[in-house]
């Protein structure tokens, strides 16, 4: 987990105790225009481009937008040269308040989609394996793995794959 932006991360989270889903609201509205916008995003990461004049125009646009604590955060953001770093702040911060709320955030990876059926049945597995309260899972479509399914939790990879099977079996082969 990068250091910077989990420090960052935390101290949003800190300063957000009693509202933080809004601002984890507030905070994926604003990346998810950073990331849409390249002209937006050019303009904040410009270096001849002045903090004070990006912190104005962020002030003018989104002073109606956010609220106090999200616009300074933003405007800290511009000040220390880490606006660059906003998406993975933002992922981070969702990371934290995942773990604080006992939610596990998965990803599944399958050669094809999954029933209804099996994605929760994998879902109340892991949810059980890990004590979790909910699990909010990402469903992604990989035809190369072909066929199993893999599910990737942090840093932790459970493949069940066919191809993870094949890697394995050449792994052992070749030694």
């Amino acid at each position: 987990m990068p250091l910077v932006e989990k420090r960052y991360a935390q101290a949003l989270m800190e300063l957000s105790q009693n509202s933080i889903e809004s601002v984890r609201e507030e905070f994926e509205g604003f990346v998810a225009v950073y990331d849409s916008d390249m002209e937006f995003r050019d303009f904040l990461a410009n270096p001849t481009i002045k903090d004070d004049k990006k912190q104005t125009v962020i002030r003018n646009v989104f002073t109606d937008k956010l609220s106090k604590n999200m616009l300074n955060f933003i405007l800290l953001l511009i000040d220390k040269k880490r606006i660059n770093n906003i998406s993975e702040i933002y992922q981070q911060l969702v990371r934290l308040i995942n773990e604080k709320f006992n939610v596990l955030d998965i990803k599944i990876i399958t050669a094809e989609p999954l029933t209804e059926q099996q994605l929760l049945s994998i879902k109340e597995k892991f949810r059980n394996k890990y004590d979790a309260i909910a699990v909010k899972a990402e469903e992604v479509i990989d035809a190369s793995i072909i066929g199993g399914v893999k599910v990737i939790i942090g840093d932790k990879v459970y493949d069940g794959s066919i191809k993870g099977r094949i890697e394995s079996l050449t792994e052992l082969v070749s030694i």
